[in-house]
């Protein structure tokens, strides 16, 4: 069975998170995703909004990229609530040195505009992005979020 890539850019940027739902990955990196943009439009319990990405020209979302067996993959899918609220599908990543990885990545299946995250959840993905070393202006773009 072969390793896959996921690359988490929302609350799976924590490290201790995915730990607790997947367990250990085999390795992690960070990387970057072109041409897209993170918002807060999934909607949550509560009238809250979750993490996901949306195609947006000249724009940039950094995450991290997890190896991970078949069977976390599966234990992360439930944690996600794949298929109802979010999907899964491949994509390409570039790495540190500018590497394409094809990635696994969920996307929202259900989105609202004008959403805002909840502020403990906002603040496990700023953790996620300075435990990984995220670039300085992107965990100031994370940071400048508006939550309730």
């Amino acid at each position: 069975m072969a390793d896959v890539w996921y690359f988490a850019y929302g609350s799976n940027l924590h490290r201790q998170q995915v730990k607790q739902r997947a367990g250990e990955p085999k390795e992690e990196k960070v990387a970057r995703l072109d041409g897209y943009e993170l918002n807060f439009e999934k909607i949550a319990r509560g009238g809250t909004g979750t993490a996901s990405i949306a195609a947006s020209p000249g724009k940039v979302v950094w995450g991290v990229l997890y190896r991970l067996t078949e069977p976390q993959l599966k234990a992360l899918d439930r944690f996600e609530g794949v298929p109802e609220h979010y999907r899964r599908s491949e994509i390409n990543v570039l790495d540190a040195k500018g590497n394409k990885v094809a990635a696994q990545v969920y996307l929202a299946r259900k989105v609202r505009k004008g959403l805002k995250p909840d502020r403990y959840y906002l603040r496990r993905i700023i953790q996620g992005a300075e435990e990984h070393e995220l670039p300085a202006d992107y965990i100031a773009l994370l940071r400048a979020f508006e939550f309730v």
